[in-house]
């Protein structure tokens, strides 16, 4: 059986090809490769987008690494709102040149996948594993920010035409990339009862197989313990734009600073607040000098460090050393920063959104509190750091339905289970 894996973003272990430097984005992919590359009966290859400014629209790289092929095709990332037809020329070439069983696409709302589902020939082969809904997340994107905020632009905002309603309106173009796909797919990769229920209300011909995600290898070895954590620190994975609700993290730590004057929170990923330089004030966007607004008047500087984008091994390192894990998002699907602060048994908060309560049950393998409600999110972290025993059930509780969710034996075995189903009905 071949298989053929339509990525949004390259794989890192194909960035040594490349000559690129590797990224920390999508590594869920590689871990679920890992655990499906040595099926029996089962050939994988890549096809992904390349940053060669120059190459030809319509065209495509081909290559083999580590005996495995892969295909590049061009594709502007940096804006995946907007759709190019010449990638249907380029995803109708991988295809009849690979003549893949199966097409596993990731990323709905991406113009790749919108244009193999106006591939007819091929359309009926593709897997579509859904990653968030988008429709919800355009919905959801300012929740919790003040008016003028949403409104207001920096320098950087005007000059990129990137400002917070801006990029509210390029979710709601992908979430309209996202529906051509679900209406026009027959068959879904799901995850939570929330993207379910998006597949089956917007799709009469779906067929829905339940695949829980297996997640970067890093994370199935370690365990928090609460004698060794810094006490009363926060981790967020990620707080770069304001459907990842930073802004409501930090107006709770501004009510629980007076409690605990050495509270702190470290936030991974892209670090949109900046330093102070005029460069960085200009570069600033709208969102990231709201959040510098609400550090200065919490009281909080000193108190929150922007670590950047981090590695595998280096997240592990902030979840473990962690007092709890919080993920203030205003919605999300089945986030696996999420999964990997529960697979190493670390306290966690969420909000109460979308399909995280598919992923752990309230005051049981988690606090999940009501999304933009700083008072509950203040109380609930006070919670854990105040009771030692609990955030520490609450973590073995957490690793107990991780360890069955994100099985990578199991889940390799349930997705080898779906391409022969996809295969027997398109037989």
């Amino acid at each position: 059986m071949k298989v053929l894996w339509l990525c949004n973003l390259m794989p890192a272990m194909f960035h040594k090809a490349f000559g690129n430097g590797k990224h920390n984005k999508e590594g869920w992919i590689i871990g679920a490769y890992e655990g499906i590359r040595h099926v029996p009966d089962i050939e994988v290859a890549f096809a992904f987008p390349v940053p060669v400014e120059d190459m030809v629209k319509g065209d495509i790289l081909r290559g083999t690494l580590d005996e495995v092929k892969y295909y590049g095709f061009y594709e502007d990332i940096s804006h995946p709102e907007k759709y190019d037809e010449s990638l249907e020329s380029s995803i109708g070439l991988i295809c009849e040149e690979y003549r893949p069983d199966v097409i596993h696409c990731f990323g709905t709302e991406f113009p790749h996948t919108k244009a193999l589902m106006r591939v007819s020939e091929w359309k009926g082969h593709a897997l579509i594993h859904m990653q968030g809904v988008m429709a919800e997340c355009e919905k959801a994107y300012t929740a919790g920010l003040p008016q003028k905020v949403i409104e207001h632009n920096t320098l950087r905002d005007v000059l990129r035409s990137d400002g917070i309603l801006r990029q509210q309106e390029k979710y709601a173009l992908r979430a309209d990339n996202e529906m051509e796909v679900v209406n026009a797919a027959d068959y879904f990769c799901v995850r939570t009862a929330f993207d379910e229920a998006f597949v089956k209300a917007n799709s009469e011909t779906a067929v829905c197989y339940s695949l829980n995600e297996t997640l970067r290898p890093a994370f199935y070895e370690g365990r928090w313990n609460v004698d060794e954590c810094d006490r009363h620190s926060i981790f967020i994975s990620q707080g770069n734009i304001p459907l990842k609700g930073l802004h409501i993290a930090l107006g709770a730590m501004a009510k629980l600073i007076k409690d605990y004057p050495d509270i702190t929170l470290t936030v991974a990923g892209d670090d949109v607040v900046r330093g102070n330089s005029l460069s960085d004030i200009i570069k600033r966007p709208s969102y990231g000098k709201y959040l510098k607004q609400l550090i200065k008047e919490g009281g909080l500087e000193g108190h929150v460090r922007f670590a950047g984008p981090l590695s595998a091994k280096d997240m592990k390192k902030e979840y473990l050393k962690a007092n709890v894990y919080v993920l203030p998002s205003s919605v999300e699907n089945s986030p696996n920063s999420l999964g990997e602060a529960m697979l190493l048994g670390v306290p966690c908060i969420a909000s109460y959104v979308g399909g995280i309560p598919s992923m752990a049950e309230d005051k049981k393998e988690a606090r999940l509190v009501p999304a933009c409600d700083v008072d509950a999110l203040a109380s609930a972290i006070a919670g854990i750091f105040d009771d030692d025993i609990y955030a520490a059930l609450l973590g073995e509780n957490a690793a107990a339905r991780a360890k069955l969710t994100f099985d990578r034996e199991a889940n390799s075995r349930m997705l080898k289970w779906i391409y022969d189903d996809i295969c027997k009905r398109n037989a």
